[in-house]
């Protein structure tokens, strides 16, 4: 068992684990369906890395993570305060998420060596630059740059 790989893998899989939960969530709430369309997308890449990422982890003889652990329970809280101010904040909490996990990325990918680094140079890594992307465009385009938002009438904080 390569354990540096498996350790890597097991890390980026938590913050992606985490993403489903928070994305699904976030679907719940949403009420505007095109920005539902938009995290539709997001979620279905988020699910497939983490199917990615749990071939990896297993290809290299480890036991992939089933739990996000404190980033899944934060994504709760996070999306479900978003919820009382409406789309945009759910999309705005969702850009946070997105920017920590490219953080996790950018930082695994500067200390990784190995195969399983190109797995996530060359697959993973462009896929969550293309979905932190779609996610600052949507929120960018719900705002037209006003932020933050303020509270939706009828909804109790």
């Amino acid at each position: 068992m390569n354990s540096e790989a498996v350790e890597d893998l097991n890390a980026l899989l938590k913050g992606e684990l985490s993403a489903v939960e928070t994305y699904s969530q976030a679907l719940d709430k949403v009420e505007n369906k095109e920005i539902a369309s938009i995290l539709s997308d997001c979620l279905a890449s988020h699910e497939s890395k983490v199917e990615k990422l749990q071939g990896a982890i297993k290809n290299y003889g480890g036991t992939p993570e089933s739990d996000s652990g404190v980033w899944g329970s934060w994504a709760k809280v996070l999306s479900g305060g978003a919820s009382v101010f409406g789309d945009d904040a759910t999309v705005a909490a969702l850009e946070q998420e997105e920017d920590a996990l490219m953080s996790d990325y950018e930082w695994r990918l500067v200390k990784m060596h190995g195969e399983h680094r190109d797995l996530v140079k060359n697959e993973l890594f462009p896929e969550q630059q293309h979905v932190r992307s779609m996610i600052s465009k949507l929120l960018s385009k719900e705002t037209d740059g006003a932020w933050p938002a303020t509270p939706v009438e009828g909804k109790e904080i």
